[in-house]
């Protein structure tokens, strides 16, 4: 942790320095944190996976300098920013030029070449030992479409090519790169006929695509007998359906509140609840947490009986049964963009999927 902080420290000092030298550029530093695959920003270092470093463009260019870093100092990804469309005080910048990432034993990770925010040409990607894996071909457009991204080669793990100049086999194996998750053909650089999958949590599931030149014209999840749920979306949260704040509205009002020894009726404005949405959609195994009255947490669930429409969450459309932890009261607040500011009421509530006993 001490060689982080004094790595980060020598970064700052950096910064400092170049910030002096440049009348016409800034540098920022931005924190992400690797949700889903994709780096979302966060505001704190403790927060953060790895950091990125904006940095005024050298003498003989006028591109801004990107550098990625691991928290351990190692270094993520170098590219360079197109100056133009470059904002350091969100962190925002277009790519435009190469880029090389790595992974965090030092081996390149990935190739390509931007322009203006856009791939352009063959993007190469590698294995974690440093052997090639794959090549997308990225061929640039007038229309709004403006990256068309083909499957061009690709190379088992054990090194054969079984995928070339757009046409053949094509593997996308898991984050340990020992299982396949999803494999099928590839003619003229578009995924074609059924591809088949498999993922390994919360439990084995196998699922399929059926591709026509690139297009999806169905997709399915298998569950653990065999049964068919077919989907649009691999992940979809547990949901209400008409939405969390619904949910509490219909909930406080099939509520009745007791009173309490002074006759007063009791709150439930601090109250927060579990249940489980069983695979069918109806509610099970509720609960109140910390120290609530008997009579309160009797008349919370008798509530609860009443409430339907809720949906479990599904994983390649296989529903599964989840717990829901919210409170009884929304957290109300102001949300913003670049053109105004509206009022907004919203809830926030955890979910997590029970397996089957």
């Amino acid at each position: 942790m001490l060689k982080y902080f004094s790595f980060l420290t020598i970064c700052i000092l950096f910064v400092n320095t170049a910030k002096s030298s440049s009348k016409s550029a800034d540098t920022a530093i931005m924190f992400f944190k690797t949700i889903n695959g994709f780096g979302q920003s966060v505001h704190t270092l403790d927060e953060a996976d790895y950091f990125m470093l904006i940095i005024p463009p050298d003498s003989t260019d006028d591109r801004y300098n990107i550098q990625g870093f691991y928290k351990n100092g190692k270094l993520k990804f170098v590219g360079k920013g197109d100056p133009s469309a470059n904002s350091l005080k969100t962190g925002s910048v277009l790519l435009d030029g190469d880029y090389i990432s790595y992974y965090p034993n030092g081996k390149r990770a990935s190739t390509a070449h931007y322009q203006k925010g856009y791939k352009d040409g063959l993007e190469y990607f590698y294995y974690a030992n440093g052997k090639m894996y794959s090549c997308h071909k990225h061929i640039l457009g007038s229309t709004i479409l403006r990256d068309q991204a083909l499957y061009w080669e690709c190379y088992d793990a054990d090194g054969n090519q079984i995928c070339n100049n757009g046409n053949g086999r094509w593997i996308t194996y898991d984050d340990s790169c020992k299982s396949i998750k999803l494999e099928g053909q590839v003619v003229k650089g578009r995924m074609e006929g059924e591809w088949k999958g498999v993922v390994s949590t919360p439990v084995p599931i196998k699922y399929s695509y059926q591709y026509k030149e690139g297009n999806i014209l169905s997709s399915v999840g298998y569950d653990q007998t065999g049964k068919a749920y077919p989907f649009k979306n691999e992940i979809e949260r547990a949901a209400y359906r008409s939405g969390a704040i619904t949910f509490i509205d219909v909930l406080r009002s099939n509520i009745k509140l007791p009173r309490d020894s002074a006759g007063k009726k009791m709150s439930i404005d601090t109250v927060h609840i579990s249940f489980v949405i069983e695979k069918d959609g109806h509610l099970d195994e509720f609960n109140v947490m910390g120290n609530v009255a008997p009579q309160l947490k009797e008349a919370i669930f008798a509530g609860l009986l009443k409430c339907h429409d809720w949906t479990p969450e599904r994983i390649f459309g296989i529903p599964f049964r989840t717990q829901i932890v919210l409170p009884l009261n929304e957290i109300s607040g102001y949300t913003s963009n670049s053109s105004r500011s509206a009022y907004r009421k919203e809830v926030f509530y955890k979910e997590k999927i029970i397996k089957d006993n």
